[in-house]
């Protein structure tokens, strides 16, 4: 096996956490998505019908790429101008490192100095998609609380949430 150097797995290990930066944030607006779409519904009454429609929502979340998602979240509901242009920042920069990163940087790679900016590169991503993930469960959170209040449903602690969120991947819904 040949030797790497250790700005180069620098270099690697700072990709692939905002590669999971970037899978969290998306993630975070799926969740988003869930709760806008369970606003009205008396969760100790599900129907067949719901149970399906949200088996399909869970489905089309999954599947949505991050800038479908954002779109659809956008027309359920008003969001803030600033809230708009920090999530399409995180989403253009995700693009860019998924599509374009080693592509731009080309033989960068190949030195210390090209490493060095690279990684300072990826870092400064990070910090975008960071603070997007910070905002959009920002959103999940108060909307959740929002909800909580007016339809007089207990906001679930998070030994709670875990203890559903286990029960969930028991039971087919």
């Amino acid at each position: 096996m040949t030797s790497c150097p250790d700005d180069l797995r620098e270099l690697y290990y700072e990709f692939g956490r905002a590669a999971e930066m970037a899978q969290v944030m998306e993630m975070e607006a799926g969740n988003l998505a869930l709760v806008y779409a369970t606003m009205l519904l008396d969760t100790s009454k599900i129907t067949d019908e719901q149970r399906e429609f949200f088996r399909a929502l869970v489905h089309d979340v999954n599947k949505c790429t991050f800038g479908n998602l954002f779109r659809q979240l956008r027309r359920m509901g008003q969001i803030d101008d600033s809230i708009i242009a920090t999530v399409n920042d995180a989403l253009d920069k995700r693009n860019y490192l998924t599509h374009k990163f080693f592509r731009k940087h080309n033989f960068a790679i190949h030195s210390v100095e090209g490493r060095k900016t690279m990684i300072a590169e990826i870092r400064e991503i990070q910090g975008s998609l960071s603070l997007a993930h910070t905002v959009l469960s920002g959103m999940t959170e108060s909307l959740s609380q929002l909800l909580a209040k007016l339809f007089g449903r207990k906001v679930l602690s998070e030994q709670e949430a875990l203890s559903l969120m286990a029960e969930g991947k028991r039971v087919d819904i």
